[in-house]
């Protein structure tokens, strides 16, 4: 996989969590180069963006990747979306997959927290995460009322084991009852990978009113592309990997935990972290930024998981302020 990493941020300025995330991957994530995709001008406009230049950030403009791409009908399809697809979420979902195809590497979301090196993972023809979910895209296309219930039911389990602190241990116990499922927030190929450049083709296949419905572009295209099972072309890893905790149980990430009794990491075997941002904001009622991580924010999971770099990301930001 040539030891790259990739990020995306569409917008023009990284958030905190944004800028932590890609400082784990530098730090920790034992990579040759770790590429930050974007407007480039509004990228190297953000002071604390610049910052990382130190550590080894690369820029790149994401408008580029069309002069070296294919000039077939499916990347013109691909291009199209990227211009054209009305949610963020669903654009950054084809530009991951174009730039993994073109390039090879590993593909971080920006709220995805390294935690130790890849390595053992680069030589793989490709990998991806599962995680538990109650919804798989399978269930999308049963008509049977017994199978819906189920997904009820896990739901309504699922809320109540997450209802405060020692949400990941409660879950534990219950999680052979959930379905298990990729998820894209995490991946990586060797360049020109059997598995992505068919992942490319089914997502220039699908409709436009498809490619617009949530998780298409995204988690269900690689449910669809795997079967949720490893092969010869990609290795289909477990929860544990990236997903160490899952939907909604990722509250424990933000959880007050003082005596760090929810554990410094969370679990021994886990790559990443990825903190499934939106779901992390609903239950905080707030955005986890560098104000929030350095008050009450240092005594959870997530502040000890990036506990080394607040203080250079304080120093950045009031500079910044103060420029």
């Amino acid at each position: 996989m040539g030891g790259r990493a990739h990020l995306v941020w569409l917008g023009p300025r990284l958030p905190d969590l944004g800028w932590l995330a890609a400082r784990s991957a530098l730090a920790r994530g034992g990579f040759s180069q770790v590429q930050l995709w974007g407007d480039a001008v509004a990228l190297q406009a953000d002071a604390a963006v610049r910052s990382l230049a130190a550590p080894g950030l690369v820029i790149r403009n994401l408008a580029d990747l069309d002069e070296g791409s294919p000039q077939d009908g499916a990347d013109a399809r691909l291009r199209y979306l990227c211009a054209t697809l009305p949610g963020a979420a669903a654009r950054a979902d084809v530009w991951r997959l174009r730039i993994v195809r073109a390039e090879g590497g590993v593909y971080l979301d920006c709220d995805a927290i390294v935690l130790r090196s890849f390595e053992p993972l680069l030589a793989l023809p490709a990998f991806v995460g599962l995680e538990y979910v109650c919804l798989p895209a399978a269930l999308y296309g049963s008509r049977n009322p017994l199978r819906w219930a189920r997904a009820a039911g896990l739901l309504a389990l699922r809320h109540a084991v997450t209802r405060g602190a020692g949400a990941g241990r409660r879950f534990a116990a219950v999680a052979g009852l959930f379905d298990l499922a990729c998820n894209n927030a995490v991946f990586g190929a060797q360049p020109g990978s059997a598995f992505v450049r068919a992942l490319c083709d089914a997502a220039a296949a699908l409709p436009d009113r498809q490619a617009q419905t949530l998780y298409e572009l995204g988690p269900r295209l690689f449910e669809r592309a795997t079967g949720n099972r490893s092969s010869a072309t990609c290795d289909v890893l477990p929860p544990s990997a990236f997903y160490p905790l899952g939907p909604e149980v990722c509250a424990d990430y933000v959880a007050a935990d003082p005596q760090g009794r929810l554990g410094h990491t969370p679990h021994p075997d886990s790559y990443a972290a990825h903190l499934y941002d939106s779901v992390v904001r609903r239950r905080l009622g707030r955005q986890v930024d560098l104000r929030w991580l350095a008050g009450p924010g240092r005594a959870t999971m997530l502040g000890r998981m990036v506990g080394p770099w607040l203080a250079e990301l304080q120093a950045v930001r009031e500079a910044d302020a103060g420029a």
